[in-house]
């Protein structure tokens, strides 16, 4: 099996450790601190960690158990599952790269998307709220309860997050706020990264630049938890802070708003409803019926006074008043009876849920309650990771391309195999190859390949680097300037038009210039999640690559561009 990269070392390391700092990880993982720093910036922009100043935290323990006690995961199933052995994907937007990336399996195999919460490519429909609507009624409510309790001026922190619909609510919400309150300041509008960690120090440094904020947005319920806590350790007075949530979308903020809690108004999307939407459209696009372009569902504004309307508070926490809801709100026109319109039927299919924020009580309640519904109509959820499933699909993508670079090999040839996190899918393909030589200075692919007897293995010697598990220094290198192979499978941690291969560690790049002037072609193998990155030592031009193996999801136009050099392009 392939050694983890430095960027999965990273998480890992970060993840155990809970922070380190930027110092702490260079020593760690023998790399400039200025690599450091570059990879902390791409790993926060894959959300996999959260950039901190002087160095990172884990994104597994930001969520800190603000109601007293822990909150426990969305229940993962225990098998296996890729986003393309689904029959329909209900699926909601991460990031254009994750997006992209997920979604490019699932269209290539034709299967349906129910888009939740926010439009995505090649969506059969959307559930959702209105989020302009929604934002704007809520935004006159608190605006409304500020003039009730004699506040002139609303000093509002804005806690945003980039996606589409999230930015719609907060322009509603600005707007409401507008109409009910017009002496307001929008003090601050600050991406909080959809995290309670997150929402909850920038309401600290807020507050403590900006005392007179008195009313803050929230665009859900983990953002509203962040803040709730920083209002609570700075000792705000409660009678002069208004913090308003998005969602109610578990119990959590229920019994901070019918508390003694700085949580005062929140809006309700009810995930019973909207589970129940997803459900109906999943199944319906599984049948190829019409399906409405968006599938809206209803939302209402609460206070401690009409939280209990809707909800009723059982040993078993907040429940939903289907009468009142029923009685009170417009449901879908395909929602009317209650439920979908499959009673009679057993529909055995696979229904996938990409849940982004395993962390949120909104997708923690959209899975039970989707799992719930499903199971009535013979329909089986499974809920899918959209951080793992991205890491799944790029290993997918290295191991297709270590099968096209082991395909090229031929009977009688030399080959010398860098080190690098492909390569151990490479040695794994070129085990049932018989009648070649390998020379490697990858102690990983040296132990994959000796014990094939057809395969004559030539170590090159050196000193061990533990991070990435490579032979490197002059004994290394003295040797490749003996040996001569017919090609060079080469591997490097950043690839630009500019800079052309980059590496980040110096005794790394010179074994692997040795190995280039030892081969007579040179094939690099590189997935997509290497190209315009560049690694702080140059290793050498992009011209001397013969052949470049990569995945279809490399941009066509990065492609052509390296096409123009001169450098044949093959797609795993």
């Amino acid at each position: 099996m392939a050694k983890m990269n430095r960027l999965d070392q990273i998480v890992k390391l970060v993840d155990e450790q809970g922070y380190l700092s930027v110092t702490d990880l260079s020593e760690k993982l023998d790399v400039s601190e200025m690599t450091i720093r570059r990879d902390l910036t791409r790993l926060n922009d894959q959300n996999r960690i959260l950039r901190t100043f002087g160095g990172a935290a884990s994104r597994r323990s930001e969520e800190p158990a603000f109601s007293g006690k822990p909150e426990a995961p969305v229940e993962q199933q225990k098998e296996s599952i890729q986003v393309d052995e689904v029959d329909v994907l209900v699926a909601t937007s991460v990031n254009a790269y994750y997006d992209r990336l997920l979604l490019d399996r699932v269209g290539k195999k034709n299967i349906p998307i129910i888009a939740e919460s926010v439009d995505m490519p090649n969506q059969c429909t959307v559930v959702m709220v209105n989020n302009y609507q929604a934002g704007f009624d809520l935004g006159r409510a608190a605006g409304q309860y500020l003039k009730q309790h004699g506040v002139e001026k609303a000093y509002l922190l804005d806690l945003c997050f980039e996606l589409a619909n999230t930015q719609t609510r907060s322009r509603g919400f600005v707007d409401g706020l507008a109409q009910a309150c017009p002496a307001h300041e929008v003090v601050l509008s600050i991406n909080a990264r959809s995290r309670a960690a997150s929402a909850y120090q920038i309401t600290r440094d807020a507050l403590e630049v900006h005392p007179d904020i008195n009313l803050i947005f929230a665009i859900n319920d983990s953002t509203a938890l962040g803040a709730i806590q920083a209002c609570r350790e700075l000792n705000v007075d409660l009678d002069t802070m208004v913090v308003v949530t998005f969602g109610l979308e578990g119990d959590t903020l229920k019994n901070e708003l019918m508390g003694n809690s700085y949580c005062k108004i929140g809006l309700a999307m009810f995930p019973e409803i909207v589970s129940l939407a997803c459900i109906d459209a999943a199944i319906g696009a599984h049948r190829h019926e019409d399906l409405p372009d968006q599938y809206i569902t209803p939302h209402v504004v609460l206070t401690a006074a009409t939280l209990p309307d809707y909800y009723n508070r059982t040993a078993d926490g907040w429940k939903l008043n289907w009468e009142a809801v029923r009685q009170h709100l417009s449901l879908p026109a395909r929602l009317l009876s209650g439920a979908p319109q499959y009673s009679e039927l057993n529909i055995p299919i696979k229904i996938g849920l990409i849940v982004p924020f395993s962390e949120h009580e909104w997708y923690r309640s959209l899975t039970t309650f989707v799992k719930e519904h499903a199971g009535q109509y013979g329909a089986r959820l499974v809920s899918i990771d959209a951080d793992q499933s991205v890491r799944d699909e790029v290993e997918r993508r290295r191991r297709a391309i270590a099968r096209k670079a082991a395909s090229l090999v031929e009977p009688g040839e030399v080959l010398l195999v860098d080190g690098g996190p492909i390569a151990g899918y490479l040695a794994e393909e070129l085990r049932s190859k018989s009648n070649i030589t390998v020379i490697t200075n990858s102690v990983v692919v040296f132990n994959t390949l000796n014990p094939c007897p057809g395969i004559v293995l030539i170590s090159t010697g050196g000193a061990v680097r533990y991070s990435s598990q490579v032979l490197v220094g002059p004994t290394a290198e003295s040797a490749l300037k003996e040996l001569r192979a017919d090609r060079l499978f080469l591997m490097t941690g950043g690839i630009s038009l500019n800079f052309g291969l980059s590496h980040t560690n110096i005794s790394e790049v010179t074994i692997k210039q040795a190995m280039i002037h030892s081969a007579r072609e040179v094939v690099l193998l590189a997935d997509h999640t290497c190209f315009t990155t560049e690694s702080i030592i140059q290793l050498a031009p992009l011209t001397v690559v013969d052949r470049l193996i990569t995945d279809d999801a490399l941009q066509s136009s990065i492609r052509l561009d390296i096409t123009k050099l001169g450098i044949r392009v093959l797609l795993a």
